[in-house]
């Protein structure tokens, strides 16, 4: 069991009931905070139907709770599943339709969407990992959000995510939104204040460094894209570690 793992904590930070069904949520903390210590946080399945990020979480946790060495220099915060119902029926949206990644920041939000604002409360992260999944993509793709060009890491994950035989989507426009060889990266950072994206409401509270990743699920298997998510996030972290050094 995760909580049974050295150097883990398993947080129960809330709970729901649907038809007198009850659905908890959880957090789960990795080595000790501390003040020579960059903080990080993980999320996945905020759409149910992007399970290989909820495994990647839960596979990082296991590998990595006995890493001295990564656990001198981080603190991990995981939210490894922020929409149990909807992983649970293998839908995007909750049992009530909504899309809780369009509801942070909004007056009244889903249940989730509080329990997991209320988790963030007080807490700020050098680094934001956010795993998805696209079932639509031709190939992976990712948003980079930081004011800091030194950080940049988006063009190493793409082109190291490449050569190990993934496809990146090369089209123009992704979502909507301008895009460049597989990335997502505004030139300007300004964001609207409410019904946003967990990424950008987590910015928006203190800043850091945000990586949201996009494998392409009707392309690549479930382990590899496993594979994706947990190497893209070996590599920011790699970048972090140098530039605290």
């Amino acid at each position: 069991m995760i909580s049974a793992l050295p150097s883990v904590a398993l947080d129960k930070i809330g709970q729901f009931s649907i038809d007198r069904r009850d659905y908890s949520m959880f957090l789960i903390r990795v080595g000790e905070p501390g003040p020579q210590k960059a903080n990080v946080m993980i999320a996945a399945g905020i759409h149910g139907d992007e399970p290989a990020g909820v495994e990647a979480a839960l596979r990082f946790v296991e590998t990595n709770a006995s890493n001295k060495s990564l656990l001198s220099r981080f603190h991990f915060m995981v939210f490894p599943c922020n929409n149990p119902t909807g992983w649970e029926k293998g839908t995007r949206e909750n049992w009530q339709g909504i899309d809780l990644n369009r509801e942070f920041g909004s007056r009244r939000p889903a249940p989730e969407v509080d329990i997991i604002q209320r988790a963030l409360s007080g807490n700020c992260f050098e680094l934001v990992f956010e795993m998805h999944e696209d079932v639509d993509s031709p190939g992976l793709y990712l948003y980079e959000i930081t004011e800091e060009s030194s950080h940049h890491v988006a063009e190493t994950i793409l082109h190291i995510a490449n050569s190990m035989g993934c496809p990146i989507n090369r089209s123009r426009y992704i979502e909507g939104m301008t895009a460049s060889e597989g990335l997502i990266r505004r030139r300007t950072l300004r964001f609207r204040k409410t019904h946003v994206p967990q990424a950008i409401y987590t910015y928006r509270t203190c800043g850091g460094h945000v990586i949201t990743l996009e494998p392409p699920a009707s392309v690549l298997s479930f382990e590899d894209r496993v594979k994706i998510q947990l190497t893209a996030l070996r590599i920011t972290l790699d970048a972090t570690r140098m530039r605290e050094v």
